[in-house]
């Protein structure tokens, strides 16, 4: 297993969590503190980011390599 596909793997986890966050935040039977929903939210804006990064770097990485 490459470096790139461990992090694929890692980063789909990753935002299967936090898409459970976010379904769990927005259920309108289960009571959540506000402070709760504040640090799912931050949860799932750094798993966003962290994506975001990790497939800018992998398209730059495919870029660059002339593997067309």
């Amino acid at each position: 297993m490459t470096i790139e596909q461990f992090r694929s793997e890692m980063i789909g986890y990753a935002c299967g969590a936090g898409k459970a966050l976010m379904e769990l935040s927005v259920k309108p039977d289960i009571k959540i503190e506000p402070e709760q929903v504040r640090k799912n939210v931050a949860t799932i804006l750094v798993i966003l980011t962290e994506v975001t990064d990790f497939l800018q770097e992998l398209s730059s990485t495919n870029n660059c390599s002339g593997s067309d």
